[in-house]
Protein backbone atom coordinates (compact mmCIF):
# COMPACT_ATOMS: atom_id res chain seq x y z
CA UNK A 1 0.00 0.00 0.00
CA UNK A 2 1.69 2.97 -1.01
CA UNK A 3 0.01 6.84 -0.19
CA UNK A 4 1.17 10.40 0.77
CA UNK A 5 0.25 12.04 4.39
CA UNK A 6 1.31 14.37 5.59
CA UNK A 7 4.39 14.36 8.23
CA UNK A 8 3.05 18.14 9.76
CA UNK A 9 0.32 20.23 9.98
CA UNK A 10 -1.59 23.40 11.45
CA UNK A 11 -3.80 20.43 13.58
CA UNK A 12 -1.23 18.18 14.59
CA UNK A 13 0.73 21.40 15.82
CA UNK A 14 -3.07 22.12 17.86
CA UNK A 15 -2.81 18.21 19.23
CA UNK A 16 0.66 19.12 20.14
CA UNK A 17 0.38 22.42 22.03
CA UNK A 18 -2.87 20.79 23.78
CA UNK A 19 -1.04 18.19 25.23
CA UNK A 20 1.79 20.57 26.33
CA UNK A 21 -0.63 22.65 28.11
CA UNK A 22 -2.24 19.66 29.75
CA UNK A 23 1.37 18.42 31.00
CA UNK A 24 2.37 21.36 31.97
CA UNK A 25 -0.98 22.21 34.33
CA UNK A 26 -0.67 18.51 35.69
CA UNK A 27 3.18 19.52 36.86
CA UNK A 28 1.47 22.77 38.42
CA UNK A 29 -1.36 21.53 40.37
CA UNK A 30 -0.59 19.22 43.75
CA UNK A 31 -1.27 15.89 43.22
CA UNK A 32 -3.51 16.12 46.40
CA UNK A 33 -5.53 18.28 44.28
CA UNK A 34 -5.75 16.00 41.04
CA UNK A 35 -9.28 15.19 39.71
CA UNK A 36 -8.95 11.27 38.65
CA UNK A 37 -8.70 11.27 34.54
CA UNK A 38 -13.03 11.17 33.82
CA UNK A 39 -12.58 11.42 30.42
CA UNK A 40 -13.48 15.07 30.44
CA UNK A 41 -11.31 17.64 27.98
CA UNK A 42 -11.79 20.99 26.77
CA UNK A 43 -13.71 20.58 22.95
CA UNK A 44 -11.48 20.93 20.20
CA UNK A 45 -12.94 24.07 18.60
CA UNK A 46 -12.08 25.83 21.74
CA UNK A 47 -8.14 25.12 21.38
CA UNK A 48 -9.07 25.97 17.81
CA UNK A 49 -10.38 29.02 18.52
CA UNK A 50 -7.89 29.91 21.09
CA UNK A 51 -5.09 29.71 18.81
CA UNK A 52 -6.35 32.05 16.04
CA UNK A 53 -7.16 34.69 18.61
CA UNK A 54 -3.87 34.47 19.98
CA UNK A 55 -2.68 34.83 16.46
CA UNK A 56 -4.26 37.50 15.48
CA UNK A 57 -3.11 39.89 18.86
CA UNK A 58 0.49 38.58 18.00
CA UNK A 59 0.07 39.92 14.46
CA UNK A 60 -1.79 42.69 15.11
CA UNK A 61 1.03 43.42 17.99
CA UNK A 62 3.98 42.81 15.45
CA UNK A 63 1.90 45.51 12.68
CA UNK A 64 1.86 48.23 15.58
CA UNK A 65 5.44 47.74 16.94
CA UNK A 66 6.33 47.76 12.63
CA UNK A 67 4.38 50.84 12.20
CA UNK A 68 5.95 53.13 15.49
CA UNK A 69 9.63 51.52 14.23
CA UNK A 70 8.91 52.72 10.49
CA UNK A 71 6.87 55.86 11.19
CA UNK A 72 10.01 57.95 10.61
CA UNK A 73 10.70 56.53 7.41
CA UNK A 74 7.17 56.43 5.91
CA UNK A 75 5.59 60.04 7.55
CA UNK A 76 7.88 62.08 4.57
CA UNK A 77 6.29 59.80 1.60
CA UNK A 78 2.56 59.95 3.30
CA UNK A 79 2.97 63.64 3.85
CA UNK A 80 4.16 64.49 0.66
CA UNK A 81 1.95 62.78 -1.47
CA UNK A 82 -0.80 65.07 -3.97
CA UNK A 83 -4.17 65.26 -2.35
CA UNK A 84 -7.47 65.31 -4.09
CA UNK A 85 -8.33 68.48 -5.24
CA UNK A 86 -11.78 70.30 -3.60
CA UNK A 87 -13.94 71.21 -6.41
CA UNK A 88 -15.51 74.23 -4.31
CA UNK A 89 -11.82 75.55 -3.55
CA UNK A 90 -10.48 77.44 -6.56
CA UNK A 91 -7.96 74.69 -7.97
CA UNK A 92 -4.15 76.86 -8.65
CA UNK A 93 -1.39 75.03 -8.04
CA UNK A 94 1.43 76.02 -5.47
CA UNK A 95 3.85 76.08 -8.95
CA UNK A 96 7.38 77.71 -8.69
CA UNK A 97 6.88 81.07 -10.52
CA UNK A 98 8.96 84.38 -10.45
CA UNK A 99 8.35 87.14 -8.07
CA UNK A 100 7.17 88.97 -11.19
CA UNK A 101 4.85 86.09 -12.17
CA UNK A 102 3.39 86.10 -8.81
CA UNK A 103 2.47 89.54 -9.18
CA UNK A 104 0.89 89.20 -12.65
CA UNK A 105 -1.54 86.83 -11.34
CA UNK A 106 -2.08 89.03 -8.71
CA UNK A 107 -3.23 91.67 -10.79
CA UNK A 108 -5.18 89.42 -12.99
CA UNK A 109 -7.17 87.90 -9.87
CA UNK A 110 -7.68 91.40 -8.56
CA UNK A 111 -8.87 92.60 -11.99
CA UNK A 112 -11.44 89.77 -12.29
CA UNK A 113 -12.71 90.47 -8.83
CA UNK A 114 -11.41 87.61 -6.85
CA UNK A 115 -9.46 89.24 -4.54
CA UNK A 116 -9.33 85.80 -2.28
CA UNK A 117 -6.40 84.51 -5.48
CA UNK A 118 -5.15 87.88 -5.74
CA UNK A 119 -4.05 87.95 -2.04
CA UNK A 120 -2.85 84.42 -2.28
CA UNK A 121 -0.59 85.49 -5.11
CA UNK A 122 1.11 88.67 -3.26
CA UNK A 123 1.37 85.93 -0.74
CA UNK A 124 3.40 83.82 -3.04
CA UNK A 125 5.20 86.49 -4.46
CA UNK A 126 6.39 87.43 -1.08
CA UNK A 127 7.60 83.93 -0.50
CA UNK A 128 9.64 83.89 -3.71
CA UNK A 129 11.04 87.13 -3.24
CA UNK A 130 12.27 86.10 0.50
CA UNK A 131 13.92 82.99 -1.03
CA UNK A 132 15.28 85.17 -4.00
CA UNK A 133 17.00 87.63 -1.68
CA UNK A 134 18.38 84.17 0.45
CA UNK A 135 16.68 85.46 3.89
CA UNK A 136 14.08 83.01 4.37
CA UNK A 137 14.41 79.67 2.09
CA UNK A 138 10.62 78.86 0.79
CA UNK A 139 9.54 75.18 2.01
CA UNK A 140 6.11 73.86 1.50
CA UNK A 141 6.05 72.30 4.71
CA UNK A 142 6.49 75.51 6.58
CA UNK A 143 3.38 77.17 8.59
CA UNK A 144 2.50 80.67 8.29
CA UNK A 145 3.25 81.17 12.21
CA UNK A 146 7.05 79.26 11.36
CA UNK A 147 7.30 82.26 8.42
CA UNK A 148 6.47 84.61 11.30
CA UNK A 149 8.86 83.86 13.83
CA UNK A 150 11.85 83.80 10.91
CA UNK A 151 10.42 87.10 10.02
CA UNK A 152 10.14 88.99 13.16
CA UNK A 153 14.08 89.45 13.26
CA UNK A 154 13.72 91.87 10.07
CA UNK A 155 13.74 95.46 10.75
CA UNK A 156 10.62 96.24 9.31
CA UNK A 157 8.64 93.03 9.55
CA UNK A 158 4.39 94.76 9.78
CA UNK A 159 4.13 94.67 6.16
CA UNK A 160 5.24 90.93 6.58
CA UNK A 161 2.33 90.38 9.24
CA UNK A 162 -0.29 91.86 7.24
CA UNK A 163 0.28 89.78 4.71
CA UNK A 164 0.76 86.61 6.77
CA UNK A 165 -2.58 87.36 8.84
CA UNK A 166 -4.16 87.99 5.73
CA UNK A 167 -3.14 84.40 4.08
CA UNK A 168 -4.21 82.67 7.39
CA UNK A 169 -7.72 84.53 7.32
CA UNK A 170 -7.58 82.90 3.50
CA UNK A 171 -6.98 79.73 4.46
CA UNK A 172 -8.58 79.19 7.65
CA UNK A 173 -11.40 82.02 8.25
CA UNK A 174 -14.85 82.28 6.85
CA UNK A 175 -14.69 85.57 6.02
CA UNK A 176 -14.36 86.88 2.21
CA UNK A 177 -11.47 89.03 1.02
CA UNK A 178 -12.86 92.28 0.11
CA UNK A 179 -11.01 94.73 -2.38
CA UNK A 180 -9.90 96.74 0.80
CA UNK A 181 -8.27 93.66 2.07
CA UNK A 182 -6.88 93.18 -1.26
CA UNK A 183 -5.60 96.60 -1.49
CA UNK A 184 -4.12 96.38 2.20
CA UNK A 185 -1.68 93.51 0.92
CA UNK A 186 -1.02 95.22 -1.85
CA UNK A 187 0.12 98.09 0.19
CA UNK A 188 1.89 95.80 2.07
CA UNK A 189 3.55 94.03 -0.56
CA UNK A 190 4.99 97.76 -1.97
CA UNK A 191 6.70 98.50 1.36
CA UNK A 192 8.52 94.98 0.69
CA UNK A 193 9.46 95.76 -2.48
CA UNK A 194 8.89 99.36 -3.66
CA UNK A 195 10.74 98.87 -7.14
Amino acid sequence: MSGTFETNSIDWQIQLLQMRIAEWLDRLLPSSNRIPNSGWSLPEWFFRSAFWIMAALLTVWIGWQLSILLRPYIAPYWFSRPSLPNPSEPSIAVESLSVSQWLGRSRTFAQQGNYQEACRALYLATLQKLDDKGLIPAQFSRTDGEYWQLLQTLPNARPYQILFQTHERLCFGDREISQQIFQECERAYQEIDPG
